[in-house]
């Protein structure tokens, strides 16, 4: 397990080489233009995308029609599965971060793959590591101070998407503006972007456009689970402590 702490868990990790290569040898690749949509929620489940390369981001419309971003996903996912499955339609929308490339696979093509390979108990895991994820993220976002969620939240895609970058950095790209992580967070994005502005001068992650660099992991999960955070001084020239 990587980053200390754990990676997500994601089809392709939950099955072997051969398994996922037969997923992707059944299916027609496509790919997706940064910004286009592979699912839509509400649509009918008529088929799975399997994400061999690039960044999908998820989210939902609420009754009033603001489209709330729910997490990021990466290569080894397959999107759109429990609908398929199920034969419900798309429970959530599935937007292109960036650039991706997807092998598709129609619905009734896949419940085969599924039960050829004895898939079932598979599918149960992921859902149910899925499911817990997103109640573990909520909870603990109840109690924490507006540093330490947006530290949970980026903790969190940590783990779901992010990478090395140089000696001892980690990447996650956002594919998306900063500001959307406030509702991630379920914050202002005026106090989220002060939060990001308050790790950045603690040393504790560097801010790009769409993506962050993580330069101290292990001060940033002691701030997502409440540690004491230095003071930040706003004075121009001022460094902070640890």
């Amino acid at each position: 397990m990587t980053h200390q702490e754990g990676t997500a868990v994601n089809f392709r990790s939950l099955v072997s080489t051969d398994v996922w290569r037969d997923l992707i040898d059944r299916g027609r690749r496509r790919t997706y233009p940064s910004k286009s949509v592979l699912l839509a929620q509400g649509e009918s489940p008529d088929c799975v995308i399997a994400l061999v390369d690039g960044l999908v981001k998820v989210g939902q419309s609420n009754e009033c029609g603001d489209e709330l971003t729910l997490m990021l996903r990466g290569p080894g996912e397959v999107l759109g599965e429990m609908g398929a499955l199920l034969g419900r339609p798309r429970s959530a929308t599935v937007t292109a971060a960036r650039r991706c490339t997807g092998v598709v696979l129609p619905a009734h093509a896949f419940r085969g793959y599924v039960e050829r390979h004895r898939l079932e108990s598979v599918i149960y895991q992921l859902t149910v590591e899925r499911l817990n994820s997103h109640e573990r993220l909520r909870a603990d976002l109840m109690h924490l101070s507006c540093t330490a969620r947006v530290a949970r939240v980026v903790s969190h895609l940590a783990d779901e998407v992010g990478r090395p970058q140089g000696a001892t950095g980690l990447l996650v790209e956002l594919g998306m503006p900063r500001t959307e992580l406030a509702t991630m967070a379920a914050m202002r994005r005026s106090s989220a972007l002060a939060a990001l502005g308050e790790l950045q001068l603690a040393g504790i992650l560097t801010l790009g456009r769409r993506r962050l660099i993580i330069t101290d992991m292990a001060r940033l999960r002691a701030v997502a689970r409440g540690g004491e955070f230095p003071s930040v001084k706003s004075r121009k020239g001022a460094t902070s402590a640890m």
